[in-house]
């Protein structure tokens, strides 16, 4: 199981009693995440039982809390699936992302200070390690996903608006699923990860402007190739 923390290194992957329910809800979420769970899929009671091998009311509190988060959908009185994908989602979760995480990170470069360039660059070497043990096609191994995740809080750590925060580490999710579900049984495109080492250049020389591009740039290299490989055909939206 993987799970991202926040860049002063507090874990607040669960909620504060680190409660079953709250375990269940991690391992649930790492499992779609990683495309172990497909979309679609029906998950049913005696399934999840005896996969994680709990009970039927924590294993419900934490499928209610993966719904509210969208990616698993609740069928009246059908159960549970996992959530499905489709183009005009992919396109709405990135437009959001993009807006939400270019806002973030000039908000952080207006915070900047040692301690922020200290954190983006123990992440990116993190990331750089785990890219070192990453197989050559995916999905992605869970500790490449939590070294990924934690290279981009931390260049959104000194942001100070942890409501958008939250709000952003949902869109993250469902755009790390997305990459995993594309990426299955595929080369990945080494372009797309060099954009890593350019934005902790621009974070260190505090440019902002250059920043945001680069951020822009990565994102949307990184969607067309997950929707080429995922929806042949349909065109990425542009801004």
């Amino acid at each position: 199981m993987f799970s991202i923390k926040k860049s002063d290194g507090v874990d607040d992957s669960s909620e504060p009693g680190d409660t079953l329910a709250a375990q269940l809800y991690e391992r649930l979420r790492d499992d779609i995440i990683l495309a172990t769970l497909k979309p679609g899929q029906k998950l049913t009671m005696e399934l999840l039982k005896e996969r994680y091998d709990a009970g039927m009311t924590p294993l419900r509190e934490a499928l209610y809390r993966l719904s509210s988060s969208m990616l698993v959908t609740i069928e009246n009185r059908r159960g549970f699936r996992v959530a499905p994908v489709s183009p005009m989602h992919l396109d709405e979760v990135i437009r959001t992302r993009e807006e939400v995480e270019t806002l973030l990170l000039r908000a952080a470069f207006e915070n900047a200070d040692v301690a922020w360039e200290t954190r983006i660059v123990a992440a990116y070497h993190a990331l750089m390690r785990a890219s070192g043990s990453k197989p050559n096609y995916g999905p992605y191994t869970a500790d490449w996903e939590g070294a990924h995740g934690e290279f981009h809080f931390a260049l959104l750590s000194a942001a100070r608006q942890p409501m958008l925060q939250d709000f952003h580490r949902s869109l993250w999710d469902h755009c790390s699923r997305y990459r995993n579900l594309a990426y299955s049984g595929r080369a990945p495109v080494t372009t797309v990860f060099d954009g890593h080492q350019q934005l902790m250049e621009a974070a260190m020389s505090r440019d902002v402007e250059l920043g945001c591009v680069l951020l822009k740039r990565h994102i949307t290299l990184a969607t067309s190739h997950i929707k080429s490989a995922m929806f042949p055909g349909a065109a990425v939206q542009a801004n």
